[in-house]
């Protein structure tokens, strides 16, 4: 399932991101990239997938699907190269919209042999730490209109009037709400077709949530292990907890959503080469299984653990945080069900 890798060049991969990522020392994107040479991985959903899944297995903040996605959506716009160790992220999020690109309102109006750029951008994943940042406006027709969205190139550094709240998110991640208050760009700013980006955009949200699904995957295969080994060590009734029925009955059942979260995200990285229907239905489908998995295994490794798993010092707490983030990111689940609806 992962192109031209063989079975076991995949778990040559998946050993060597594992390793490293749960290696003392210099844990960062650059590191990780210039260590294992993970330029092919940036460009392939399939290999990418497998990193991201380590990355969600250890629970390493790292800008894997942003920086993915923002390579892959330059290549297909004509835009520059950007070194594998470089951090790219994509603004599209505005207050006040929800998840349908059509809603974008930021607007980009010519002036002279360059842009200005005037609107908000929100909760903009890794933006306080990105290199560059591709930005969705609209360059023509109104709020509603699939047509008239074009992409943008910026450097946040040469931009001194952009405004940068930064903060956050419920997982520990950086973000920032960005604000342009007709900021000017250089012509060369503009990337791909003028007016015709919804299509690329969406697609590009397609694939993000499709590594998205893929970390999740990693992220639940650990939160289960840390119960089997918890309640294999924690006795009562001079018996481990493990051996109550109970409770095997529960993390039989979390066994079986990791299962069906692996299955389904990889249905959705498979699809994404297909045509835009049979991917966006993929896609949807894996993260309406990826969200309900998130939920109910993150919410039973708290119950197992009892209240030490709602505390900051015990790691499992983290992983759940970021479970809750990977819920809505992009897209709610309920986004995703009217999507397969139709």
């Amino acid at each position: 399932m992962t192109g031209g890798l063989s079975g076991q060049e995949q778990e040559m991969l998946r050993d060597s991101v594992r390793a490293f990522l749960a290696a003392r020392g210099d844990r960062s994107w650059a590191a990780l990239v210039d260590r294992l040479e993970l330029g092919e991985a940036l460009r392939d959903a399939r290999q990418g997938a497998i990193v991201a899944e380590e990355i969600g297995r250890a629970r390493a903040a790292l800008p894997f699907a942003e920086t993915a996605v923002t390579q892959w959506l330059l290549e297909r716009c004509g835009g520059p190269g950007f070194e594998a160790a470089a951090v790219l992220t994509m603004a599209w999020a505005e207050p006040g919209m929800r998840y349908d690109m059509a809603d974008i309102a930021m607007t980009a109006r010519r002036d002279g042999d360059g842009w200005r750029l005037g609107g908000s951008k929100s909760a903009v994943g890794w933006a306080p730490a990105c290199d560059r940042l591709v930005v969705a406006a609209r360059t023509a027709g109104t709020v509603g209109e699939r047509g008239g969205l074009s992409l943008f190139l910026l450097d946040p550094a040469l931009a001194p009037n952009l405004r940068t709240h930064a903060h956050r998110t419920i997982d520990g991640r950086p973000a920032a709400d960005l604000i342009f208050e007709d900021q000017f760009f250089g012509a060369d700013a503009l990337i791909g077709k003028p007016d015709q980006a919804i299509d690329l955009i969406e697609e590009a949200r397609d694939r993000a949530t499709a590594l998205l699904a893929a970390e999740a995957v990693g992220l639940l295969d650990s939160l289960l292990a840390q119960c089997i080994a918890y309640t294999g060590q924690r006795r009562q009734f001079d018996r481990p907890l493990a051996d109550f029925q109970a409770l095997q009955h529960r993390m039989v059942d979390m066994y079986l959503e990791c299962e069906l979260a692996r299955s389904a995200a990889w249905l959705a990285v498979e699809a994404l080469d297909e045509d835009a229907a049979t991917r966006a239905h993929a896609v949807s489908s894996a993260m309406v299984n990826i969200a309900r998995g998130c939920r109910f295994v993150g919410q039973q490794a708290i119950q197992l653990h009892g209240g030490m798993g709602m505390t900051d010092e015990l790691p499992l707490g983290h992983y759940v945080k970021r479970a809750m983030a990977i819920e809505v990111e992009w897209a709610d689940a309920d986004w995703h069900l009217a999507r397969i609806a139709g």
